[in-house]
């Protein structure tokens, strides 16, 4: 086999986004709190009834020692690889606050879910500064190229289908867990080789720009609520791993 073969074939997994798809799994399966992350995970869109690829689902959660309570929180994560179109996240002034309903930092499901159950798991959240933030983003635009072409927001959709899909199916307990109480819950997630910036008007009504590793992007997928949806750098991904796992911790302790 010649090493030109091989190093097209290099190139082409990089190219492609597979590469990334193994490193992101990978990144996640090492992660406290993490108890499986699968690449190339099957799902049935729920707009067009086809079967889709999503690039990794990983699981994060488990049960609390005396079995009464158990986090189910999946990261729907979708990885887009290049490095030579920037991804810009447009802001106003508006700050979002903490919702009295959650829907917008995850989707819910299962039939667990109680209003005090929704004021604990925020509480553990909030103990994390990288996952809960009041700045949402109107939408994302990846610059640099073609007008007609935006991959990041093309991501960012691609991301809440396959999050819309696992939410439908319920929470995800694995054999073993045996709990009264499950609080299952998905958060979409972009994953990217991109440069990540913020723009924003300043007082003198000039555009600012600010390189950031993570931002969030509120979007509407059909006739549903608008949701939040995270982008991160494939850097820090591990780093909001981290947080989930943290957080989820405190919510069965």
């Amino acid at each position: 086999m010649s090493n030109d073969l091989m190093d097209k074939l290099y190139q082409w997994l990089e190219d492609s986004g597979r590469a990334l798809e193994l490193r992101a799994a990978r990144s996640l399966v090492g992660t406290p709190g993490c108890r499986m992350a699968l690449p190339a995970y099957q799902y049935e869109d729920g707009l067009t009834q086809k079967q889709r690829e999503g690039d990794v689902m990983a699981l994060f959660g488990g049960p609390n020692l005396s079995r009464t309570l158990s986090t189910s929180f999946r990261l729907a994560v979708e990885c887009k690889s290049g490095r030579d179109k920037p991804w810009i996240a447009f802001y106003d002034q508006r700050r979002s606050m903490h919702p009295a309903k959650l829907n917008d930092w995850w989707l819910p499901c299962g039939k667990d879910w109680t209003e005090d159950l929704h004021v604990k798991v925020v509480g553990a959240f909030e103990w994390e500064n990288g996952l809960l933030t009041d700045r949402l983003a109107s939408h994302t635009v990846s610059a640099l190229g073609k007008e007609s072409i935006n991959s990041a927001q093309d991501a960012v959709m691609q991301a809440m289908s396959f999050a819309r899909a696992l939410a439908e199916k319920g929470a995800l307990t694995l054999v073993g867990d045996n709990t009264s109480t499950v609080l299952g819950g998905v958060m979409p997630v972009v994953v990217t080789q991109a440069p990540l910036f913020a723009c924003e008007l300043g007082h003198d009504n000039q555009p600012t720009l600010t390189a950031v590793e993570r931002f969030d992007v509120s979007v509407q997928f059909g006739k549903s609520p608008r949701r939040r949806v995270y982008v991160v750098s494939e850097a820090g991904l591990a780093k909001f791993a981290r947080s989930l796992g943290r957080a989820l911790d405190r919510v069965t302790d």
